[in-house]
């Protein structure tokens, strides 16, 4: 069974237990994000929005720390909690931010090469690389990658043919049936006498 069909975690729980109990969220963020690889783009505009969270109340602190008075000991061990609570919530907010973008970026670029392969019956790499544009050696680690993932199921990379071997499924022309909207009456053949 796939790991992509799986019962996965859902975002509101994540964000919950970030905000409740922090190592807990990250672990359920890592476990969302390495269960369901196919889903990159909707877990990289996910993460996004959990990092400008994470940010927003990363500033909050910033702003009702630097409205604050500290004087004395107590109030400096505040300030020491204060600072670790922004490095905390706007470096992971940032760290989230730009991870998502990393997975919208890749989601992105896995779904061009999927249109590439999927348009083609030719699954040469070098094919694959030139409609991409991209080099015959980034095209190979990318579709290595994808493979790995889990996209186009039972295939495999021949480096010595240098071409993505897919199963007859995958390598047989879609054909599209077009019919006409207005209706078209056959003519009967007329009825020829026999000649005797």
């Amino acid at each position: 069974m796939s790991t992509y069909n799986k019962k996965s975690i859902s975002w509101g729980s994540i964000i919950l237990m970030f905000l409740l109990l922090f190592p807990v969220g990250i672990f359920m963020l890592v476990k969302k994000m390495t269960t369901e690889k196919l889903n990159y783009a909707n877990n990289g505009k996910s993460l996004q929005r959990l990092g400008w969270v994470l940010f927003s109340i990363g500033c909050i602190y910033i702003f009702t720390g630097s409205s604050l008075d500290f004087q004395g000991e107590d109030e400096r061990n505040a300030v020491e909690a204060l600072i670790f609570l922004i490095i905390l919530f706007n470096g992971s907010g940032l760290l989230c931010i730009f991870k998502g973008k990393k997975y919208v970026k890749l989601a992105r670029k896995f779904n061009r090469y999927s249109a590439i392969v999927n348009a083609n019956i030719d699954h040469s790499i070098d094919n694959i690389a030139a409609e991409y544009p991209v080099d015959y050696e980034t095209a190979c680690k990318d579709l290595q990658l994808m493979l790995d993932i889990g996209y186009f199921p039972d295939s495999y990379l021949d480096l010595s043919g240098r071409e993505l071997v897919t199963p007859q499924k995958w390598q047989q022309p879609v054909k599209v049936m077009y019919y006409e909207s207005t209706p078209q009456t056959v003519q009967p053949n007329p009825v020829q006498p026999n000649p005797a």
